[in-house]
C-alpha cells in the first residue's frame, strides 16, 4: 500500500484536505430532518464522508456534538485514540486484522484522534455522523486545554494536536 494507491483514491473519490488532517469528501447528506432532545433546531438526520489518511498524516484531536461511526475500507490499520469525558483513555483499531474491527463508534462529546500507527501507506474509511455533521458543531482540540484535562496523555496530545 503505497502513496500511488493513496493518490488514486484521493483523485477517484475527489477528496480534499480536511481541517483536522487527512482528506475527505462528503458523499451523503440526508434530506430527512431531526431534532436533538431538548433542542428545536432541525438537523439533517445523518451525513457520510470518505476519509483518507496517509503515512504520518493524522486526524487531530477533535470532538463533535453528534455520534460518529467509522467504517474501514482498505489500507493500513488505523488507530483511533479516545479521551473519554470521565478522563479515561482507550484506543481502537480500525482494520481487517484479527486485532481490529470494521467499525468503531465515537460517542458525541468525546475527544478523539486517528493515525496510522506504522506511519506507512494509507487508510481509507468512511464516517457517518448522526445527527448530520456541521462544522459549527466541530471543535478542534487545543493542546493546552486537553493537557489540563488529560495530563497522563501528554505524549499523545502533543503528537496528535494541530494547535
Amino acid at each position: 500500500m503505497n502513496s500511488t494507491q493513496a493518490d488514486y483514491w484521493i483523485k477517484h473519490l475527489r477528496l480534499k484536505p480536511h481541517p483536522e488532517g487527512g482528506y475527505y469528501n462528503e458523499v451523503f447528506r440526508s434530506e430527512q430532518q431531526v431534532t436533538r432532545e431538548g433542542e428545536s433546531q432541525l438537523k439533517n438526520s445523518c451525513t457520510s464522508i470518505h476519509y483518507l489518511l496517509q503515512n504520518a498524516d493524522f486526524s487531530s484531536f477533535h470532538k463533535l456534538q453528534s455520534d460518529e461511526i467509522w467504517y474501514f475500507h482498505v489500507g493500513s490499520p488505523l488507530h483511533i485514540h479516545i479521551l473519554k469525558p470521565d478522563g479515561q483513555y482507550e484506543w481502537k483499531e480500525l482494520s481487517i486484522n484479527e486485532t481490529g474491527s470494521l467499525s468503531v463508534v465515537i460517542e458525541a462529546g468525546t475527544w478523539f484522534a486517528a493515525e496510522i500507527p506504522s506511519r506507512l501507506g494509507f487508510s481509507l474509511s468512511s464516517c457517518v455522523v448522526a445527527p448530520g455533521f456541521e462544522f459549527s458543531e466541530f471543535e478542534l482540540g487545543e493542546k493546552e486545554k486537553l493537557l489540563e484535562i488529560y495530563p497522563t496523555q501528554a505524549e499523545l496530545i502533543e503528537r496528535l494536536c494541530l494547535k
